[in-house]
């Protein structure tokens, strides 16, 4: 269940409807072999290449960490070991360079903190010439899951909601900002500011809340990406 909030809209929570037989499991056939998409390429931006070395360089210390986007949950979570989870972070969902979402992940553990830098290519379009908002509460919904997963292991989002206050222009680079603000139990309470990747823009601001998992009791999917 999911809860999206934008300025006066509400979106309810979705309901899984009927599919024909056999769909959603051609793909669990196998696993592919691992590629790290959370490195430069041809379609990178000059301004995500400076800002993704910026980034970089705040890792000399040991305090931040680049977390690669292939790679199973539990590589990056210790917490989530033993917990039998086959859960994987988000996705670059084209192989196209350039095309969708171009990003970048770094984790302050013990800042309970994220900085997801990301660059929105033209098939994320809504509003011509802007970035559709699904993509923008899709980035943002990774970010604070991210946040998330290395504070309580396996979570799912129970409640985002996003206010969006400035369109975001196809080909931006942003930044979204996601932090850990309390814990109560089970229950995680999040927030994070999407910026201009200069800073000069708040493009979007957000609340979540997460639940942590019990693993004992939540269902198995019918195949591991393991």
């Amino acid at each position: 269940m999911w809860l999206w909030r934008g300025r006066g809209v509400v979106a309810g929570a979705l309901r899984a409807r009927g599919r024909p037989r056999g769909a959603g499991t051609a793909r669990c056939s196998g696993r592919a072999s691992p590629q790290d998409l959370a490195v430069p390429n041809g379609s990178w931006s000059v301004a995500m290449r400076e800002h993704h070395e910026r980034l970089l360089r705040g890792t000399a210390d040991g305090s931040w960490r680049r977390v690669p986007s292939y790679r199973n949950v539990v590589d990056h979570f210790p917490v989530a070991v033993g917990q039998g989870t086959g859960t994987r972070l988000f996705l670059r969902n084209l192989d196209t360079e350039g095309a969708g979402f171009e990003y970048v992940t770094f984790l302050h553990s013990a800042g309970g903190r994220v900085l997801c830098l990301c660059q929105l290519g033209p098939y994320l379009e809504g509003h011509p010439g802007f970035t559709h908002g699904g993509a923008i509460a899709s980035i943002i919904d990774t970010t604070l899951g991210t946040c998330a997963l290395d504070a309580a292991g396996v979570v799912m989002t129970a409640q985002l909601s996003i206010d969006f206050l400035a369109p975001v222009p196809l080909g931006s680079v942003v930044l979204v900002d996601g932090r850990v603000d309390r814990r109560e139990g089970r229950k995680l309470f999040l927030s994070c500011e999407v910026r201009g990747a200069a800073g000069d823009t708040l493009h979007a601001k957000a609340t979540g809340l997460f639940i942590q998992l019990d693993t004992t009791k939540s269902p198995r999917p019918a195949c591991s990406t393991r």
